[in-house]
């Protein structure tokens, strides 16, 4: 089942990457692209069948987990401020974009290249399961995790506000969406606090965070283009 909704969300992520290709090509809101795409490659890595073969040509010192988690850092830094703009949330774009934001992303992506490089990771173990054992191992998923859980608490508030407010019904539908997916990435940090890091309760949250939030997207973007032209 686990592995099911892996794929799965592989599909809907690449799918909705061709889907914003054409309106990238002519300019229209390349940022979103971007984020699918990078998306994309962040749900590949999490993939083992894939995670193994990637890392076994990066050398296989688990390197991919890196580009993992560095993939999923800037789709959280592009995506989050443009967000909390549609939802007019100037504190939230403050605080991930603003001098605080920037000295978080930057902070933490410090911290996961100085632990990959104080970790022994000698040999492909997808999510690094086979070095938990190893303080900085353990250090690296909580700055990982961290990040995107500090990102995505900023949007909880607007997009909840957004989901019950007088919008249109779609438009609340997709900020509920949202919501959900970003509650859903605080919890993961929760969950990891609990020992159950490793279960497939953490992969179906945080699969299912990435399709709840994807699914917003593409609501807002529905939504979008049946909006009346204006002349």
């Amino acid at each position: 089942m686990t592995t099911g909704l892996q794929w799965a969300v592989l599909a809907v992520c690449v799918g909705c990457s061709l889907w914003r290709l054409p309106a990238a090509a002519k300019g229209r809101n390349r940022g979103l692209f971007w984020s699918f795409l990078l998306v994309s490659l962040a749900v590949a890595l999490s993939i083992p069948a894939i995670y193994v073969q990637v890392d076994g040509v990066l050398g296989r010192e688990n390197l991919a987990n890196v580009v993992l988690r560095l993939s999923l850092f800037a789709v959280f830094f592009l995506l989050a401020a443009k967000i909390a703009a549609a939802y007019k949330a100037p504190v939230a774009r403050r605080l991930i974009r603003g001098p605080v934001g920037l000295a978080v992303v930057s902070a933490s992506s410090a911290g996961i290249l100085a632990m990959y490089f104080l970790s022994e990771l000698h040999g492909s173990s997808p999510g690094l399961a086979a070095f938990f054992d190893q303080p900085t191992v353990v250090a690296y998923m909580w700055i990982g995790r961290g990040y995107q859980a500090y990102v995505a608490a900023c949007l909880v508030p607007a997009t909840g506000r957004a989901a019950f407010s007088r919008l249109p019904a779609l438009d609340r539908s997709a900020a509920l969406s949202m919501c959900l997916g970003f509650a859903g990435v605080c919890l993961t940090l929760v969950v990891q606090a609990t020992g159950w890091h490793g279960a497939a309760l953490m992969t179906a949250l945080s699969f299912g965070s990435i399709l709840l939030v994807a699914a917003g997207l593409v609501l807002v973007w529905v939504s979008y283009m049946r909006r009346p032209v204006k002349h």
